[in-house]
């Protein structure tokens, strides 16, 4: 077929030389805006015929441009902030050729398939898989012995607590124990969130603008405490809190009732807004903890594998049931067999920054045992189908103390001991814990990624390009691997007969833009997992005949 080329040289040399678009682009606005649609190799004859310089300027050519893309990795800069730093210091590199660099040199920032946390451990299910393990008995059955004794210590000490008034009252039922005598907070820490939000009159939704108001007032006060601003600017930041609220104005000023009570409500909730405050400006990510150490992201996978198999080894289950004692030996073993960690820790307490690598050492440890514990859920077959994420509206309206608590809920323990080993959770300390939210949980889960995992889910089409079988609704199937030969061998098998001749993967953004790429190699297709984030992977196929 011809086309009619006559006066569309000069826009194909704008778009395509100076303003450096994909020729993908080009083909678009020329179909949108002339209702010209030549294939893409006549619109690469014409371009060689009008004598267009080449733009083959590979990135990975770039000695200077590829150790800079080196460095900014060494240093866990995530790939979005890569593109935004190398452009801002000149360099010419698009997405998808920053991608292609780091997938050659295999500088990536996790592994493909990581996968949100988004269950919690049931309570029963670690005791049930260590008595159910054949291949060491006489192990199994010393970790059972020493978890029981010492949970029936933590349970004795926990009643002996309660009647010395040393611990909050349990509202609901908590890991097997029934809930504390109902009646009225003994004292004003009782309180829950839950109770407050009743007595304010607020749903999640006004609950969160209550929040964010007074966290607000108090960046603006410079207020992280209640006991150190003292009585007096605590009560202005509060009224200048109701007053700023007409909901909360309606509560105290249009009904008289219960003031009291509505008072210590608020006090509740605003006491938990400094506290979650103060957690998040002392919470150190994965990423800075791995700065603070100085390794990059391989170096960080290898010390996370390897503190990974010294807790399986280790039957290790939860930091709760293990008890600090173990869990420093676990660290010390783990830290004694790696030379690159001795390296780091050599100049010890006289080193400036060694508490700052202490504690990022710790970070790094919290997110293995986490991992481990999801990882033992996910390969035991006798998990509950029906377990899901708790629900992101009652972590809300809960506030911190049942995040903190929800995350120390998957301590395992034997169905036959339910009644007798489970503990009180005002002993787990987790005012010294780490706050975390759903987005940090997304954060931490750059790392160790066991290959016994499940399947990376991926949506399957047949382009519409395809020679075949383009009335083919998509579908759904799990790569293993992660190869290139994998994943066509996906669509061969379910049509038989067939060559896969094109593979396209496709990357949406939340204003409903779609990229495209192409992948035809085991780099590309990497690069592409790493790239998407752990949002499923989507991919069209062109089908011949065999």
């Amino acid at each position: 077929m011809v086309y009619d080329w006559e006066g569309k040289r000069e826009i194909c040399y704008q778009m395509y030389i100076r303003d450096r678009k994909a020729l993908e682009e080009i083909m678009e606005y020329m179909r949108n805006v002339y209702q010209f649609s030549p294939s893409k190799r006549a619109f690469q004859t014409q371009f060689k015929r009008w004598g267009f310089p080449s733009k083959q300027n590979p990135a990975h050519k770039n000695v200077q441009l590829v150790t800079r893309i080196k460095q900014l990795w060494e240093t866990n800069t995530t790939q979005r902030d890569m593109l935004r730093i190398l452009n801002e210091e000149g360099f010419q590199i698009k997405e998808r050729e920053l991608m292609r660099v780091r997938a050659k040199n295999r500088w990536l920032l996790r592994v493909p398939n990581g996968t949100k946390a988004q269950q919690t451990v049931p309570e029963e299910e670690g005791l049930l898989r260590l008595l159910n393990d054949e291949e060491q008995p006489e192990a199994v059955g010393e970790v059972v012995a020493k978890r029981k004794e010492r949970l029936d210590r933590l349970k004795a000490e926990s009643a002996e607590r309660w009647a010395a008034r040393k611990r909050r009252r349990r509202t609901r039922g908590w890991a097997g124990l029934p809930a504390d005598p109902p009646g009225p907070p003994r004292f004003p820490s009782e309180t829950t969130i839950d109770e407050s939000k009743k007595y304010l009159d607020l749903d999640n939704a006004g609950y969160r603008e209550i929040r964010d108001q007074f966290q607000s007032i108090c960046e603006k006060a410079g207020l992280i405490k209640k006991t150190i601003a003292g009585p007096e600017k605590w009560q202005e930041a509060k009224n200048t809190l109701i007053a700023e609220s007409e909901h909360l104005q309606r509560v105290f000023w249009d009904d008289p009732n219960q003031l009291e009570a509505k008072s210590l409500a608020l006090d509740v909730v605003c006491t938990d807004v400094t506290k979650r405050m103060r957690t998040l400006e002392r919470r150190m990510t994965i990423a800075e903890a791995k700065n603070a150490l100085g390794i990059n992201p391989e170096e960080s996978r290898q010390v996370r594998n390897a503190f990974y198999n010294t807790l399986k080894s280790d039957h290790f289950t939860s930091k709760l049931e293990a008890g600090d004692e173990h869990w420093k030996e676990l660290k010390e073993q783990w830290i004694q067999g790696s030379e690159l960690l001795q390296r780091i820790l050599a100049p010890g307490p006289v080193d400036p920054a060694h508490a700052t690598k202490v504690r990022a050492l710790e970070v790094l440890c919290r997110d293995v045992m986490k991992r481990l514990r999801d990882d033992q859920t996910k390969r035991d077959p006798r998990r509950k189908l029906g377990n899901r994420a708790p629900d992101p509206s009652v972590m809300i309206s809960n506030g911190i103390s049942t995040l903190a608590s929800q995350a120390l809920a998957s301590a395992p323990i034997t169905s036959s001991d339910l009644g007798d080993m489970q503990i009180d959770p005002s002993l787990l300390q987790a005012a010294n814990n780490t706050f975390t939210t759903p987005a940090d949980a997304d954060e931490s889960s750059f790392g160790y990624m066991d290959p016994m995992l499940d399947l990376l889910p991926v949506c399957l089409s047949i382009s519409p390009e395809s020679q075949l079988h383009t009335d083919s609704k998509p579908w759904e199937d799990g790569l293993s691997s992660k190869s290139f030969i994998e994943l066509r061998q996906l669509v061969t098998a379910k049509f038989p007969g067939t060559v896969v001749v094109k593979v396209e993967a496709f990357d949406g953004d939340t204003n409903g833009n779609s990229t495209t790429y192409a992948i035809n190699d085991d780099n590309e297709l990497y690069g592409y997992l790493t790239h998407i984030q752990g949002r499923k992977a989507a991919f069209a196929f062109c089908l011949s005949q065999e």
